[in-house]
């Protein structure tokens, strides 16, 4: 049985990656930690292998598909690697419990950005100065080190909100930079003891779905994407939050 909710687990973020470009870290920490009852930094890192693994696929599938900003994925990914790399070892030093709660929070104050914003499929891309990026890209990358995910759910709405570039492409963009902050961010948890086999069962979930949600996601409106994305990671960040309440309470 645990073996098939793992698998389940695997899927639903490989789906959420192939959707939104993000989410799948926001769904697979808080299923190991609560569900599987994986340590919190065990959860933390093994999600980056997941994420990462995924975004590769998901992300050479959108670049073919011409839903990518290379250009601007390569130097928002490459701005980050330093200090994802410096967020995953600071990580080390902060409790589970934290963790878990900041990233509730800052999932809430993106939630709230993204239901405000409006952003049309057709909305053209707005050219930014490559500092810009380079600024967003770093402060991106310290925080999904510190949070120990690979960042979609922070990417995609800085992509939107901060870049402006249109939810479809920042779908696909978001991709490319995941694999890259996952990456950095892994060479600050390889102390971190893998469970191989559960790592092995989320792939097999996964990897099908974040192929097959890539393309049927092509097809639904971008403004019903970032609305249903905002939905998402609320509900999410309000069950976190409540556990973890719960826990201290009791």
């Amino acid at each position: 049985m645990e073996t098939l909710i793992t698998i389940i687990i695997g899927a639903l973020v490989g789906t959420l990656l192939g959707l939104l470009g993000g989410g799948g870290a926001v769904l697979i920490v808080p299923s190991m930690v609560y569900l599987l009852h994986v340590d919190e930094h065990v959860a933390l890192a093994t999600a980056l292998v997941i994420v990462g693994l995924n975004a590769i696929v998901g992300g050479a599938q959108a670049y073919r598909q011409g839903r990518t900003h290379l250009r601007t994925a390569l130097v928002f990914g490459v701005s980050g690697m330093l200090t994802a790399y410096l967020g995953a070892r600071i990580s080390k030093l902060i409790p589970g419990e934290l963790l878990l709660i900041a990233f509730s929070v800052l999932l809430l104050v993106i939630a709230t950005f993204l239901f405000r914003r409006s952003n049309p499929v057709n909305t053209p891309v707005s050219p930014r100065p490559v500092w810009h990026i380079i600024t967003v890209g770093t402060g991106v990358g310290f925080i999904t080190g510190t949070l120990g995910v690979g960042g979609g759910f922070l990417i995609v709405p800085a992509m939107v909100l901060l870049v402006g570039m249109p939810m479809r492409e920042a779908v696909g963009t978001s991709l490319i930079v995941i694999a890259i902050n996952s990456a950095a961010s892994l060479l600050g948890h390889l102390d971190t003891p893998f469970d191989w086999w559960l790592i092995g069962a989320l792939l097999i979930g996964a990897i099908p779905c974040v192929t097959l949600s890539g393309r049927f996601g092509a097809y639904i409106p971008a403004d019903k994407l970032r609305k249903a994305f905002a939905v998402f990671i609320t509900i999410v960040a309000i069950a976190m939050i409540a556990e973890n309440v719960y826990s201290h309470l009791g």
